[in-house]
């Protein structure tokens, strides 16, 4: 008996979804998965105990066992034509198997009301209460203000942007400005919030420390809101799905994917609002702004330190001062000189004068 082409396609689709690769049945697969029942650890740890038990008892081998490779071949052929025809990825059952696919939607309610096999695995879609989650979700943020000289500018912003990716952060946007008179630079960075302190270390010992400043926002209770709508959509698609396999009017049909392609929209906002808010949670903002106009602080010397640097810097600044206080000093004595020179010419013309006179007398 040959199989139809459509339904090995959809067969290999299935297979590579399972293996994780890209397929129409990835959705799916991760709604079941997600779906899947919750094992506590009495029924585990039970279930351990009869392992042992038959570990420790002689080894036999009963007849049906030789039947159990083509048996366990058969079951898994049954549910992967059971997943494919329950495929809830938004679009319409396939052409070439509604009655399968009415089958399975049909067969899916009298289990859903009747009750697991053991009372101990906790069924999903309500029937008891979800897990709290493993801990709370925080964002932080940071703001740090580094000074430096303004030729420095350009070789700390590279310093960053290195720190930032030896700690697996990423640069979100940056700026950076040069002048003759002054330097900056701006940046945003994500880290890796388990290495936020250390990275804020490495960072701030790249130039001197004008400010810092840390916060926190708890986001918790928007992740586990996000979570419950992002179940109560999957819900309604699956009994959506389970409508439309029932359906036997065309104005029906039309009615239900209608209302299934609002549900998809809706899916993906909330699944987008999820990433969004995991993205605050492990990844922390930095904001770090380079300012060129400070002394130089770097990781060698640090800030406040009396550098060679520091020395050449001042013995030029009292030359300068030097320089000018002479010069200031020559500008008022050059006037002086002037009016001294004068005064003794005069005083010279006048004795002379005088001694003449009295020549002229005698």
């Amino acid at each position: 008996m040959r199989t139809d082409p459509t339904v090995l396609a959809e067969l290999d689709e299935l297979e590579r979804a399972l293996a994780g690769e890209p397929s129409p049945w990835s959705e799916l697969v991760a709604d079941v998965r997600a779906e899947r029942p919750v094992m506590t650890d009495a029924f585990a740890a039970r279930l351990d105990s009869r392992v042992d038990e038959a570990r420790r008892a002689p080894a036999r081998r009963p007849g049906w066992l030789l039947w159990s490779p083509a048996a366990g071949l058969a079951a898994a052929l049954v549910v992967a034509v059971v997943l494919v025809s329950g495929n809830d990825t938004g679009t319409s059952p396939p052409a070439s198997s509604p009655s399968v696919a009415s089958d399975a939607a049909k067969s899916a309610a009298p289990q859903a009301g009747g009750g697991s096999a053991s009372s101990e695995l906790a069924a999903p879609g309500g029937a008891t209460a979800p897990r709290p989650l493993s801990g709370r979700r925080v964002e932080r943020t940071t703001a740090l203000a580094l000074s430096t000289a303004r030729s420095d500018v350009q070789s700390v912003a590279d310093d960053v942007i290195a720190t930032t990716h030896r700690f697996g952060g990423i640069v979100d946007s940056s700026q950076i400005s040069t002048s003759d008179s002054e330097a900056s630079a701006v940046f945003a960075l994500r880290i890796p919030t388990r290495r936020l302190d250390d990275a804020i270390a490495a960072l701030s010992k790249l130039a001197h420390v004008a400010s810092l400043s840390q916060g926190s926002t708890d986001i918790t209770g928007s992740f586990v809101s996000a979570i419950d709508r992002l179940k109560d959509a999957r819900a309604e698609r699956r009994a959506l799905l389970k409508a439309l396999a029932r359906a036997t009017t065309t104005q029906a049909v039309d009615a239900l994917k209608a209302r299934l392609r609002d549900n998809r929209s809706q899916i993906s906002a909330v699944k987008g609002e999820l990433n969004s808010l995991r993205r605050r949670a492990n990844l922390a903002r930095v904001d770090v702004t380079i300012d060129g106009h400070g002394k130089k602080g770097n990781g060698a010397h640090p800030p406040g330190a009396w550098t060679p640097g520091d020395a050449a810097g001042d013995a030029l600044r009292v030359l300068e001062v030097g320089a000018g206080v002479l010069l200031i000093g020559l500008a008022a004595a050059v006037p002086l000189a002037l009016l001294g020179g004068a005064a003794a010419m005069a005083a010279r013309t006048t004795r002379r004068r005088r001694r003449e006179s009295a020549l002229d007398g005698v």
